[in-house]
């Protein structure tokens, strides 16, 4: 039943997705999807679960932090596209999502790993949660035939709207403004280190001062 419902919204997008549709999708009648559903509306959010849920992460660990984050971003957004109407509702969803929380937890420990302290990591989050959730509401009037009137009025277009470079530039250009996280600071080199075991150039037997060598004079 949930192929069927992907198959439906890929074709026409979220707001075609009825249990009729799923129903003639399968050849059935539409009480037979019911029996399986608590409505139309759960039926929406386990398709999104699952389109978020089949998001792949593949992120290089030897990439700079910037490119392994606009690649996770870039990931969602191509998952979104093939299935319209889905990135809307997943990022304006309330209800818990385990797919919602493993997109989350992977775009914090780039950050993490990149050296922010977590209010700063939180925030960066935050600025590019927002920023993605208006790409996806201009595109989706972009790809209805529209532009809202506030991005017409600055000049942009319907078509740089629908364009995935358009994404990453922005994304970049919000992601430039972090400052590098400083190395880890190395301890100073002594140039004249103090040897806690120094060796004494005059050392003292503790058996007493040495006894002069026997000589032919000295021998009794």
């Amino acid at each position: 039943m949930l192929d069927a419902a992907l198959r439906v919204v890929e074709r026409g997008g979220l707001d075609r997705l009825t249990v009729r549709a799923v129903a003639d999708e399968l050849g059935v009648t539409p009480p037979a999807v019911h029996y399986h559903l608590r409505g139309g509306e759960d039926l929406a959010d386990r398709v999104v679960e699952a389109v978020a849920a089949d998001i792949r992460i593949e992120l290089d660990p030897a990439a700079p932090w910037v490119d392994q984050y606009v690649g996770l971003v870039t990931a969602m957004d191509e998952a979104f596209r093939r299935y319209p109407g889905t990135g809307m509702r997943a990022l304006t969803a309330s209800l818990p999502s385990a797919a919602a929380g493993r997109l989350t937890g992977t775009a914090l420990s780039i950050l993490r790993a990149a050296g922010l302290p977590e209010p700063a990591a939180v925030e960066l989050f935050t600025a590019t949660y927002l920023l993605f959730t208006g790409w996806l509401a201009a595109r989706g009037l972009v790809a209805a035939g529209g532009t809202h009137p506030s991005l017409a009025a600055a000049g942009v277009s319907g078509p740089g709207l629908d364009d995935l470079s358009t994404l990453e530039r922005a994304l970049r250009r919000v992601l430039a403004t972090v400052p590098a996280a400083a190395p880890p600071v190395a301890d100073p080199i002594d140039p004249n280190p103090i040897d806690p075991n120094p060796i004494d150039p005059n050392p003292i037997d503790s058996a007493g001062p040495a006894r002069p060598a026997l000589t032919e004079e000295t021998r009794p």
